[in-house]
């Protein structure tokens, strides 16, 4: 496992914070900034950054294979074992940390880990903050886009989902008649788009999908700029969605290749190196789910056009990674994971008492996360893991004061006897 560290504030048997990493790779500069570089300076503590196995530089293997015999090695057991193995090490191996207390830090799936890891290793977490974190593990995420919808219409109004939905739909009626021909000239498809292929079709509405759920995740203050682009359009409510498609792809000198296996190639073990992408699918694939469907066998729920199925992603699974990868595999693991770590289910008097959970309202992932409580957090207006930032002026008082409450909790439980 590879870490980044930062000792320069640290008391002797000061505490330990440690940002646990996720499905990325590591860089210096959450050692000099953000709320778990606050806390580690005011007090006193040694700062870690750890890497998880098969991302950045973290590889298993010495040849840096993704194939599927040496993909084996890559499981939310063995990387929480490998957190654990890393505690250890520190504080035997530096009299200084002998009798810290361990604080974990994590965002998104790496605060699942955090929060997982004091049920496993109670023994060696004092307590833990989990931003954004999804707990409950399941096939269907149906939820992810329906609240995608929601955070647009919350962050804008009615009138930007009802376009976008309008738009999609009018997309869906031109698949259907087979009178995509002008359309996919207009986007600058490539060549070997196939209108009639199920997959293909469904790469398409799941690549836009994506689009948006990207600006609603990962960049919700541009949401507006997003809505406003839907709501200048002087055409019809209809075709308002294909003319700012057409903006963003017509000027590209590439053409846009929407293909299913476009998307497969993403995912290829001799096509991702560093970025983590074909990690992360067998993680998926084989513990979590967490596939974005927009329609939904379960409970007939549908949003974004309804054209995403569960059974696109268990393809995508199986021609990634071989006829072995099935949904009744992945369905036996995610009911282990849920039946060991309690999913959402829970009461936090009696689990996960040392951890404090945040969540942005406008983050499709709170659906699987704890947001209930008195140790649960949810920030009006904010997205994905945008609290773990220091506490700054720009921010609205209500999240700086959730950083406060933060700060408070853990500072609690390093005082504890």
């Amino acid at each position: 496992m590879r870490y980044l560290q930062n000792a320069e504030y640290h008391k002797p048997q000061g505490p330990i914070y440690i940002f646990v990493g996720g499905e990325w790779t590591i860089t210096p500069g959450l050692l000099s900034t953000g709320l778990t570089h606050d806390m580690a300076v005011e007090n006193g503590g040694m700062l870690y950054y750890t890497e998880h196995r098969y991302y950045g530089q973290s590889w298993p293997h010495e040849n840096n294979s993704l194939t599927v015999a040496q993909l084996q090695h890559l499981s939310l057991e063995q990387a929480l074992a490998d957190l654990a193995y890393f505690i250890r090490y520190q504080k035997s191996h530096n009299p200084h940390l002998n009798h810290s207390k361990v604080i974990l830090i994590g965002g998104s799936y790496s605060g699942s880990m955090a929060t997982w890891m004091t049920q496993l290793y109670p023994e060696l977490i004092a307590a833990s903050w989990a931003s954004s974190a999804p707990l409950l593990a399941k096939a269907d995420f149906h939820e992810y886009m329906k609240l995608v919808s929601s955070s647009l219409q919350l962050s804008y109004g009615h009138n930007c989902t009802e376009r976008l939905e309008m738009g999609l739909q009018h997309l869906v009626e031109l698949f259907k008649a087979n009178e995509t021909e002008s359309l996919l000239k207009a986007l600058n498809a490539c060549g070997n788009f196939n209108a009639m292929d199920a997959l293909d079709r469904i790469s398409f509405f799941n690549g836009i999908g994506n689009y948006f759920a990207l600006i609603v995740q990962s960049y919700s203050t541009y949401i507006p700029v997003l809505c406003n682009a839907l709501l200048r359009q002087q055409s019809s409510e209809e075709k308002a969605l294909q003319n700012v498609l057409e903006q963003l792809y017509a000027d590209d000198t590439q053409c846009q290749d929407f293909s299913y296996q476009a998307m497969l190639q993403l995912f290829e073990e001799h096509s991702d190196q560093s970025s983590g992408t074909r990690a992360w699918l067998y993680q998926t694939c084989n513990q979590f789910g967490w596939y974005t469907t927009t329609i939904s066998d379960s409970n007939s729920s549908s949003s974004f056009g309804s054209q995403v199925p569960l059974w696109y992603f268990e393809h995508l699974c199986r021609d990634s990674f071989g006829a072995g990868q099935t949904s009744s595999k992945l369905q036996a693991n995610i009911a282990r994971l849920n039946a060991q770590f309690g999913g959402i289910a829970f009461n936090q008097s009696e689990r996960y008492r040392e951890v404090i959970f945040t969540h942005g309202q406008l983050d499709p992932w709170r659906a699987l996360g704890q947001q209930h409580g008195n140790q649960a957090i949810v920030l009006s207006g904010y997205s994905h893991v945008e609290d773990l930032t220091s506490i700054n002026v720009r921010d609205t008082v209500s999240m700086n004061l959730a950083k406060l409450r933060v700060m408070s909790f853990l500072r609690r439980h390093i005082a504890a006897i």
